[in-house]
């Protein structure tokens, strides 16, 4: 019995294994991931990196940090980018493990998910690009003069937003090409690595598919 239970993960493991499909890297939709995940990290990594030159919050929070200005720290906006930055890096990582293994969610639910990251993501570039640009010191100073990492992380958060916004769309083409519909309606077929159609064009759509000509 023992040896029966030692086995099972390992027979586990090389199912998985038996899932893993590295041609799907071929998807342009993938690669697209794989660039909004570089971006989120790069957006994050440059934020946390700033941990001074900032003209603000306010006149008393400056003054307390002294000649070398704030860091990201005082900025509860710039807080709350990085952390919407990380969450978008760890949800692109878990999407892309999803597409190796074949074990990709329905058009509708990957959907609601990138409209949700969406969301949160212009939120955090919007808000943080607020923050940068408004003035304590002097009205031609504003809080970002002197901060290029600060500068560097907005762009690449609005970057990675633009990008999901492509995701978006390629998702919302999937859903329409397969004829899926919402869960609960009754009317679904075709279920992405679930169930298979002569009929159904393959999912995740390959390179070659005339969907992205």
């Amino acid at each position: 019995r023992d040896r029966d239970e030692s086995v099972d993960p390992l027979t586990r493991s090389l199912a998985a294994m038996d899932d893993f499909d590295p041609t799907v890297t071929n998807s342009p939709k993938f690669r697209l991931i794989a660039v909004q995940c570089l971006f989120s990290i790069t957006a994050f990594a440059a934020m946390l990196s700033q941990r001074h030159g900032l003209a603000g919050p306010d006149e008393m929070t400056l003054e307390e940090c002294g000649p070398q200005a704030c860091g990201y720290q005082k900025f509860s906006n710039f807080k709350f980018l990085i952390a919407v930055c990380i969450v978008y890096a760890v949800f692109s990582l878990v999407v892309m493990a999803a597409y190796l293994l074949q074990r990709v969610p329905p058009p509708v639910t990957e959907l609601t998910a990138y409209t949700v990251m969406n969301v949160l993501l212009f939120a955090a570039f919007a808000m943080s690009a607020t923050s940068c640009n408004i003035t304590i010191v002097d009205p031609v100073y504003p809080v970002c003069k002197r901060a290029t990492s600060a500068k560097a992380s907005i762009a690449f958060a609005f970057f990675t937003w633009l990008a999901v916004c492509f995701s978006m769309l390629f998702t919302y083409k999937e859903w329409k090409d397969t004829d899926y519909h919402v869960p609960g309606s009754g009317a679904y077929e075709f279920v992405p690595g679930v169930t298979s159609g002569s009929s159904r064009s393959s999912y995740p759509p390959q390179a070659s598919s005339s969907s992205y000509a």
